[in-house]
């Protein structure tokens, strides 16, 4: 009130070595600053970190436990369908040769009719195995937890900065 100076902005300061650094730009640094809203708000920044990286951690944890789960049980089913199809196969085969053999010696009876059923029931169900193996496949691994992973340490890096 009594002195009628007005305070210098930033950008009017004659002493450079005066300014300091900020995250908006420099700013002045006097004897009115205070020196401990600084580190207040470092340590209020580091402890955000640090919270939003420990909530990170977690549901990356929780992420790759359900994956995992869903990995085993689809192994699992993979397996079941693997060792179901060595029977088909075989079956298959053995079907598919006797029936050449069937149609060779029974030429003209109805046979034919009974083996062609016989025949494309089992191609439908292999058929059948293989496809649902098909759509199983992708559902193994951790692409998720890989995907989330890779966010987190980008925005880790982002907030570093």
């Amino acid at each position: 009130m009594g002195n009628g100076k007005k305070r210098q902005g930033a950008d009017q300061n004659p002493d450079p070595a005066a300014q300091q650094r900020g995250r908006d730009g420099f700013t002045e640094t006097g004897e009115d600053s205070d020196s401990g809203g600084g580190l207040e708000e470092a340590i209020a920044r580091a402890e955000a970190t640090l919270t939003l990286l420990t909530a990170w951690l977690g549901n990356i944890q929780r992420l790759f436990q359900l994956e995992l789960e869903r990995t085993l049980t689809v192994g699992k089913r993979l397996i079941f369908l693997q060792l179901m199809l060595v029977p088909l196969g075989t079956a298959l085969l053995v079907s598919l040769c006797g029936g050449l053999g069937l149609i060779a010696y029974y030429f003209s009876q109805s046979i034919y009719i009974g083996f062609a059923v016989f025949v494309l029931i089992q191609i439908s169900l292999f058929l059948g195995v293989l496809l649902y193996q098909k759509k199983l496949r992708p559902l193994l691994g951790f692409e998720e937890t890989k995907r989330q992973v890779r966010e987190a340490l980008h925005d880790v890096a982002e907030t570093i900065k």
